[in-house]
């Protein structure tokens, strides 16, 4: 399966500490080895199938938002809960 990433995702990986990158790579790994794990998202964004999970760093909460199909895994969008859902509309 070939994994990609937004540029977005890029960027936001790009912007944080080794530390943090850290962690959140262990949560991506765990959703590349498990990808049917995340919640899907409800209307606009089902006809999509773009799926969601969230973890905890810092008492911040922060959500990762992928789609999955046969041949590819392309991680949309890692963010804060804040203001999540508008910017991944404003993405789709």
């Amino acid at each position: 399966m070939e994994i990609l990433f937004h540029r977005k995702v890029q960027k936001f990986l790009d912007k944080i500490p080794a530390k943090n990158k850290a962690i959140v790579k262990k949560h991506i790994d765990e959703i590349i080895a498990n990808p049917q794990a995340g919640d899907l998202l409800e209307h606009p964004f089902k006809k999509y199938q773009i799926r969601k999970t969230s973890f905890n760093y810092q008492g911040q909460t922060y959500r990762i938002a992928y789609t999955v199909t046969d041949k590819k895994m392309l991680f949309l969008l890692i963010d804060q809960r804040e203001n999540f859902y508008e910017k991944l509309k404003r993405m789709i």
